[in-house]
């Protein structure tokens, strides 16, 4: 029994032992996410209080932080700091995210007109110094605001970037409010990578978006990037600095040559104004000079981005398979040696930077004593700025089913360079590989033959003859077929029969010369194949990949229909061609071209867009009604 106590002590030391490591551990795993940050206005009028923020956030808990101000210089202090705690959730893409801040604020003024440097503040969470970023801000005299239209935004902050009463600013300039598209490249081969980022530029704070439309990147096979981890910037366009901010961003690759445009995104901003009363000089004007705020709606569009795309040089490869950026190939096989009827693999492992979505298998030939079987492939591929990065493994099974000793030839890949302006060619080593014979007797119940290769099998109905048994319905002398009335008119049968079938062979063949003529016919039928894709999608929930298919479904059809190449394909011309072409109703074309917009609004919106249920019926409904009057 004291054996017993002492063993149940012992495991209770032990536990507790781990616990109180564990709970060391857990501060320092929780503080591991802490970010910090500093924001002040990038324009102050002189003498005018204006706000500055020292805040550190986390997705954990954060523990009580001892502050540290700045070293101030060229400030009048008028109050601070005054600490406060806040908590923000956000949801993206089903993923809920609780975020927790502790913010110091100074209320501030600048003794006189310049430059003013605010150096890094000091915070100490969970026993870790965090250093914030240091902060400059441009202080104006009177006279310097009045030159630059009204101040210009003497008071631009972060979270108050205006102070009507410092400057008189009590409406949204055209410059105040920036939006673009802006491209790492704008001249690249088809194929080759570039990153699209939508930003937004602002000198006012911006309370959200309304009627938000994104581009339909038309002529583009468009991958959306992670900009969760691009926090807000400072640039300076044309002579004025805005905060600026990456809204979405895009990883582009172009599908035809020529020049291709990012169309317009058009955003409604709500801008807000703060107003406060003119400041006494009093230590009061803190508490009792509330500022009031202002909503107004900007209307805001991107300018058009050209991009040229220059096609790829020719010749082209025979091993061609479409891969554009730098790459390398390496194969292995699964053994030397093999008994017959047995499995191996042939690997093949493509990895660097490039256009790894659309790139094609290679080519791998056997001899014919290997019967091949479906290709695997398996990827680990990460999107970045120089395109997707990452590995991409192809596995070519096989059994062998003949004994002997055999060379498979190595795998050729070649990829085209954008880099060195030319394609590059890989090669995996030959193979040697021998099949035993298979002791098993696993042939015999396949029909095989030991020591017998595929090949020599191939003659064995040609070489031997069996000797023919039963009756041989033989033919008494001079009753042959030949020249009978028999033969006469099997003769003319076959000839009527050769005639049939060669003209309806040229029928066939003039049919299927006409390509827009069959590709009408089948448009129908193709729609509605994808169609029933993109119902799989919607039974599985998979909002994103169902508006993806259904727009392929839509421009698809409609381009068969109306015999419109990709590349002409625009919402114009589909509209004029059944209108005025085809007889199509215009309140009916609108609708069609209507429900193409809601399904682009709903592929990168899916939260406010069309229902899937119901762009999937009016689609079918669409279709149908255009195959009674097309």
């Amino acid at each position: 029994m004291d054996k017993m106590k002492s063993y149940k002590s012992s495991l209770r030391y032990i536990a507790l032992l781990m616990v109180g490591w564990c709970l060391t551990l857990l501060p320092a795993a929780a503080q591991g996410d802490i970010q910090v940050d500093a924001n002040a206005p990038l324009q102050v009028l002189q003498g005018e209080p204006f706000k500055i923020e020292f805040k550190a956030t986390s997705q954990n808990d954060i523990a009580e932080a001892d502050f540290t101000p700045p070293a101030w210089s060229g400030l009048d202090i008028m109050s601070g700091p005054v600490k406060s705690t806040g908590m923000q959730i956000s949801s993206f893409n089903g993923a809920t995210q609780m975020q927790k801040s502790i913010t110091y604020t100074y209320w501030v003024k600048a003794q006189q007109a310049g430059t003013i440097r605010i150096p890094a503040a000091t915070m100490t969470i969970g026993g870790q110094d965090y250093r914030t970023k240091v902060l400059t801000v441009e202080s104006l005299s009177a006279d310097q605001a009045a030159q630059r239209g009204g101040g210009g935004g003497a008071a631009n902050q972060r979270d108050n970037r205006n102070n009507a009463a410092a400057n008189g600013k009590t409406s949204v300039n055209a410059t105040d409010i920036l939006l673009r598209i802006e491209v790492n490249k704008t001249e690249v081969y088809r194929g080759e990578p570039l990153v699209a980022s939508l930003k937004i530029y602002t000198q006012v704070n911006i309370a959200g978006f309304e009627n938000i439309k994104y581009p339909a990147l038309n002529g583009f096979w468009a991958q959306e990037m992670d900009v969760s981890g691009q926090g807000d910037g400072r640039t300076t366009l044309g002579g004025k600095e805005y905060h600026s901010q990456v809204l979405r961003q895009w990883l582009l690759y172009p599908q035809r040559s020529g020049t291709l445009e990012i169309e317009q995104a058009q955003f409604t901003a709500i801008a807000q104004l703060v107003s406060q009363a003119p400041a006494t000089g009093s230590p009061l004007d803190f508490f009792f000079n509330a500022p009031q705020v202002k909503n107004v709606s900007v209307k805001l569009a991107s300018p058009v981005v050209k991009v040229r795309v220059k096609e790829l040089p020719k010749p082209m490869p025979a091993d061609f398979t479409g891969a554009v950026g730098q790459f390398d190939l390496t194969g292995v096989i699964s053994g030397d040696r093999f008994a017959a009827n047995t499995a191996g693999s042939i690997t093949l492992r493509l990895n660097g930077t490039g256009n790894f979505p659309l790139i094609e298998a290679p080519k791998i030939d056997l001899p014919a004593a290997f019967e091949q079987f479906d290709m695997k492939t398996n990827e680990q591929l990460a999107t970045t700025a120089r395109g997707t990065s990452g590995e991409k493994t192809f596995e070519f099974p096989f059994i062998a089913r003949a004994e002997g000793q055999y060379t498979l030839p190595g795998v050729q890949f070649s990829y085209f360079d954008p880099a060195a302006g030319s394609y590059k060619h890989l090669t995996t080593p030959d193979f040697d590989v021998e099949i035993l014979r298979d002791e098993s007797g696993g042939t015999s119940g396949l029909g095989m033959v030991s020591g017998v290769t595929k090949e020599d099998l191939k003659m064995l109905g040609s070489d031997i003859r069996f000797i023919r048994i039963g009756n041989p319905r033989l033919v008494p002398q001079g009753r042959a077929f030949l020249w009978s009335w028999g033969w006469f008119l099997t003769f003319v049968l076959l000839v009527a029969l050769f005639v049939a079938t060669l003209l309806y062979l040229r029928k066939n063949i003039r049919d299927r010369a006409d390509v827009v003529r069959v590709k009408t016919k089948k448009a129908n039928k193709v729609a509605l194949r994808r169609l029933k894709r993109a119902k799989v999608f919607m039974n599985d929930g998979k909002e994103t990949l169902f508006f993806e298919e259904l727009l392929r479904a839509l421009w698809g059809y409609m381009g068969d229909k109306l015999a419109i190449d990709v590349a002409n394909l625009t919402k114009e011309r589909v509209l004029a061609e059944l209108v005025e072409r085809r007889g199509v109703p215009e309140e009916q074309a609108r609708e069609f071209l209507g429900l193409i917009a809601d399904c682009e609004f709903a592929q990168y919106s899916p939260a406010a867009g069309i229902q899937m249920g119901k762009a999937y019926q009016a689609a079918l409904d669409l279709i149908g009604r255009f195959e009674s009057k097309i």
